[in-house]
């Protein structure tokens, strides 16, 4: 990873000593410390909101798709494309918007493409193409090859490399091509939702756009629009992070722009489109959630957006400024991923866990069965897993698989089934691999034709993964095995691990995805009744957000779902529209990995590996279709793990309460010690409590003097440093103002 200007404030296993100046108020309530939430919460919960808006932009759509725009009753191209960003934001296909006539937001920006982004001349808007790029892989379009042009060879091919200028000179209206701060945004946001290498000169040029004030606007001094998205710009380029100086000065532009209320003004009003942009801006540098870190006077960003909001759901009663709230509370920095770049985050992520003897490691080291699970991934995505090996290593997955096994085929008939399926995904012979005849294995040591079963006849994932296995072999599954594995489904529709009593044996969407597609691998129709069985449990486990609680849960049904041919988008949506493959894809981190459950906030290899190839909507067993590629890793952004150290606050009442928020941290593992003294004496150590977004204590009492305060925060993920500031206040009097001392940097 390129990152310029990076600060060791974010190194990991960082520890950073704050100190402290409390801007104290008297008179004003006491913050109420309560102890941490058991779960981990990664964004604010304004789905009621989010639905209104929705329903309103479903007001605006119009029979070509297309979302209309300042003029009554004609779409607009600029519009609609925030509307997909809006609808990738809010978690909906892009479907969610579909009109009268069958037609999707992005099927008309697909018609508009040649036109919207070239002027009459034929030359290309770099601004245009940048943005509609965006759109494109928000709504799981394809940039390379979308309404007749490959947006990203045209966008690339404006490029100066003299200047580092993404330009053109196409002119048309009042929009051209020229060098400036939007358009070299939008192209590099472009480029980066493409998943491209941006240069560093092109960043550089954007860098040397901001204005005196440290915003970026248009020459003038600095706006708050144009400065959110040149924040977003830089981040998403993977060259600057966000503990760079000029990043901080365009934090330092919003943090002084800001309203009492906590959001954002434009032409003297406060705008539901600049306080969203805002919102998307301080995300993206790690203050998620924007509430306690951007906290002003009479509320925060998120009270200021949300009361923005209109009786029909609207926001400045227009769908422009709909859309853009939407991203606002949905706290969704650009670029928006699609379900491939998201793919491909996660490998990336997988492959800087792998071990250099090109195994993945399960619960206790290096596992062919952990392997295994991330060869299918890196196939499912096209990938061979040949070429991906650990960094410094040339020991790839196969080589390991190869090494093992001779081994791992007479663990269990499970063993030998996935590994012949992982073997067969990657484009290799499970009949000749590691010098092991695999099929022969399962055929003539795991299946008993005496019992009609693989391994265990009780064993649900025996019977599933060995017929599998030979189904990903072309070899014929035995008629008994089949019968058995339908046996063992259980009388709500649902199949167990295994028939044991064990308390937490029960059935689950997992072992049901995985029957059904063995099932269905070994020719038995989705018309049969133990598949329409299987799928009425599906239908009865699914959560509400068109999930099933947990990501590998998830993965495995909507991998049964595949395999039985169902429609995931128009049949398997929730109530809210949230289909299965959104409901999987929040329980993604922004840099790649996926949790288990956010009960369970760590990154999670089996989660990762597993929700792979149902995100890209593949189903077992498969076989390569073509010549699978070599993997080349892609930018995975800032780790939202680590700890971003905001500003303290204090307020004055019978006590002395202090709120110390804080940004990301999303695993929750980053704690803080603090600590403080009066006129000098024994440093005391009380309290503190971890809230949503904040650390707070108290200090019992408070008497004439000076008090000096000292915070520590550790997080092995690392900590992104605020401002250091004076460690002491004073109190001159009982109920007094508070006096402050050295307030400054």
């Amino acid at each position: 990873m390129r990152l310029r200007n990076l600060m060791l404030a974010l190194a990991l296993g960082g520890m950073l000593a704050l100190g402290l100046a409390l801007t104290l108020n008297a008179g004003v309530a006491p913050v109420e410390a309560r102890p941490a939430a058991t779960s981990v919460s990664p964004a604010i919960d304004h789905s009621d909101a989010i639905s209104r808006a929705l329903a309103y932009l479903k007001t605006k759509q119009l029979p070509n798709g297309g979302i209309e725009g300042w003029v009554p009753g004609t779409a607009d191209e600029f519009t609609t494309i925030k509307t997909v960003i809006a609808l990738a934001a809010a978690r909906r296909p892009v479907s969610y918007l579909t009109s009268v006539s069958g037609t999707t937001p992005l099927d008309y920006l697909a018609t508009r493409a040649i036109t919207y982004t070239h002027d009459t001349t034929g030359t290309l808007f770099p601004g245009r193409a940048g943005m509609l790029a965006v759109a494109v892989v928000a709504g799981d379009g394809d940039p390379y090859d979308f309404g007749g042009m490959d947006l990203i060879f045209e966008l690339v091919n404006t490029y100066n490399p003299a200047t580092g200028a993404y330009s053109t000179t196409a002119r048309q209206g009042w929009t051209t091509g020229a060098a400036s701060a939007v358009n070299q945004a939008w192209a590099i946001l472009g480029l980066a939702a493409a998943q491209q290498t941006i240069p560093i000169s092109a960043t550089d040029f954007l860098i040397g756009l901001q204005e005196a004030d440290g915003g970026w606007g248009w020459g003038l001094g600095g706006d708050v629009d144009t400065t959110a998205l040149v924040i977003q710009a830089l981040l998403a380029s993977g060259n600057v992070s966000p503990t760079d100086a000029k990043i901080q000065e365009g934090l330092d532009f919003l943090r002084n722009s800001q309203d009492v209320s906590g959001g954002w003004k434009s032409w003297g009003f406060l705008s539901a489109d600049s306080t969203a942009a805002a919102i998307q801006a301080l995300v993206a540098a790690g203050y998620t959630p924007a509430t306690e870190c951007w906290a002003a006077a009479e509320g925060n960003p998120h009270t200021a957006l949300a009361g923005l909001q209109a009786a029909d759901g609207s926001f400045g009663g227009n769908a422009l400024g709909t859309a853009h709230a939407i991203a606002g509370l949905a706290e969704a920095p650009l670029p928006i991923f699609g379900r491939w770049e998201r793919a491909n985050r996660a490998l990336t992520w997988m492959n800087e866990q792998q071990n250099a003897d090109g195994s993945w490691s399960g619960w206790s080291g290096p596992d062919p069965g952990a392997t295994c699970d991330a060869v299918l991934a890196y196939a499912a995505a096209g990938y061979d897993p040949d070429t991906v090996a650990a960094t410094g290593s040339v020991t790839s997955a196969l080589d390991y698989l190869s090494a093992t096994a001779a081994s791992y085929v007479y663990v269990s008939a499970d063993a030998a089934g996935k590994l012949a399926l992982a073997v067969e995904a990657a484009g290799r012979d499970a009949h000749n691999f590691g010098g092991v005849d695999i099929v022969h294995v399962l055929t003539n040591t795991w299946y008993s034709p005496t019992l009609g079963a693989f391994g265990t006849p009780t064993n649900t994932w025996h019977q599933a993964f060995a017929i599998l296995g030979l189904a990903a072999a072309g070899e014929p599954i035995p008629i008994s095995a089949t019968r058995t594995l339908t046996s063992l489904q259980q009388p709500d529709g649902g199949w167990k691990y295994n028939l044991s009593s064990n308390p937490w044996n029960t059935t689950t969407p997992d072992n049901t995805g995985l029957a059904i597609q063995a099932l269905i691998a070994a020719g038995v129709p989705p018309s049969d009744p133990s598949i329409v069985r299987g799928l009425d449990y599906l239908r009865d486990q699914q959560d509400e957000m068109g999930g099933w609680d947990n990501a590998n849960s998830t993965a495995y049904a909507i991998q049964g779902l595949l395999a039985a041919g169902e429609n995931l988008i128009a049949d398997w949506s929730s109530s809210d529209g949230h289909s299965p493959y959104d409901a999987l894809a929040a329980y993604q981190k922004p840099d790649g990995p996926f949790v288990w459950a956010w009960s369970w906030p760590s990154d999670n290899g089996l989660a990762t590996w597993q929700a792979v190839p149902a995100l890209l909507g593949v189903h077992y067993p498969y076989t390569p279709s073509g010549p699978l590629h070599t993997f080349v890793s892609v930018e995975r952004g800032p780790d939202p793990d680590r700890i971003v150290v905001c500003a303290p606050r204090g307020r004055l009442g019978s006590d002395i309460d202090v709120t110390i928020p804080f940004g990301s941290d999303l695993d929750g593992n980053g704690t803080i010690t603090f600590t403080w003294r009066l006129n000098g004496g024994t440093w005391t150590t009380p309290l503190a409590y971890r809230a949503d977004g904040y650390f707070t204590a108290t200090i019992p009492g408070h008497q004439i003097g000076v008090y000096d305060l000292r915070a520590e925060f550790s997080d092995p993920d690392g900590v992104q440093g605020g401002p250091t500031l004076t460690t002491t206040f004073t109190i001159h009097g009982a109920f007094m103002p508070i006096v402050l001392r050295g307030f400054a940097p």
